[in-house]
């Protein structure tokens, strides 16, 4: 999953938090880092743009190889369509997933995704892991172990009843670093308490068959719950206390994205926990 991994950025403090969490991530092989430049900016600085980014993202890299990552590369471009450079340069070097923060600078803090994160979750076909800003500017000790090299110990999955929502499960079930996955569904309230009773019996029974049929050595169990569907599936993430919420963008069922991500942009705008972004292979 994070064999070959595309780094986007800033060289932010913050950046560089999420940086130090990629070298605790399972699997690295492979840290590209790219910076990108606006083509906008005026010619009279753009030349010391340029300079100060090759000396930042050099240093960035000699980092990481100082923290075990032998195979290390470093880019800085140039354009005015940051996010589609972005998976340009992931496409172009076949990375397995990107890495992003969501540093977004909202004025309600934490609910705010950050317009390139946003777009690139919109536009990329990779695999996208989004780590949110508060969980990042606090890492350290437990915390640290727990979502860095331990992110697969304990992953939230959502799904609804379609099969197109299982591939995320049935993906990250062979993820040999996973030891617990708890399959999340939700039925919306407002319905009468013998409708209620109706869908938990209906979704039970399909849970319980779905996660049969997947094979892994982690231990997994299914949770229904009731309410708004992204709101509680982001409570439940702090109530189980995982490390990873997974998501796969499907095109049936109450997951559809019909906005080009739309669910997925608003569980990982409310998150307070890292959320997998895994795309299906068409």
């Amino acid at each position: 999953m994070f064999r070959s991994i595309l780094f986007p950025t800033d060289f932010s403090d913050y950046a560089r938090r999420v940086m130090d969490c990629i070298a605790g991530l399972p699997g690295v092989d492979e840290v590209i880092l790219v910076h990108v430049i606006p083509s906008s900016s005026h010619i009279a600085i753009k030349s010391d743009l340029h300079s100060q980014a090759y000396e930042h993202i050099e240093s960035d890299r000699m980092t990481l190889e100082q923290l075990g990552l032998l195979k290390t590369k470093a880019f800085v471009l140039e354009s005015d369509d940051v996010a589609r450079s972005i998976e340009e340069t992931a496409q172009a070097h076949e990375s397995s997933i990107i890495v992003m923060g969501a540093r977004g600078k909202g004025l309600i803090k934490g609910l705010h995704l950050g317009s390139v994160t946003n777009r690139v979750l919109h536009i990329s076909k990779k695999n996208l892991l989004i780590m949110r800003g508060q969980i990042i500017e606090k890492l350290s000790g437990e915390k640290f172990q727990k979502f860095c090299p331990m992110i697969f110990s304990k992953i939230l999955i959502p799904v609804d009843l379609t099969i197109e929502s299982w591939d995320a499960a049935q993906k990250v079930a062979q993820i040999p670093d996973v030891q617990e996955i708890i399959v999340g569904y939700v039925i919306a309230r407002g319905e009468t308490e013998r409708e209620v009773e109706r869908q938990y019996k209906e979704a039970d029974t399909k849970l319980k068959e779905h996660c049969s049929h997947i094979t892994t050595k982690a231990e997994i169990r299914w949770r229904i719950l009731e309410g708004d569907l992204v709101s509680r599936i982001n409570e439940y993430a702090e109530e189980a206390d995982v490390s990873l919420v997974c998501t796969t963008p499907t095109e049936k069922g109450f997951f559809a994205e019909i906005l080009h991500g739309s669910f997925s942009s608003e569980l990982a705008r409310l998150a307070s926990r890292p959320v997998l972004v895994i795309r299906r292979q068409k």
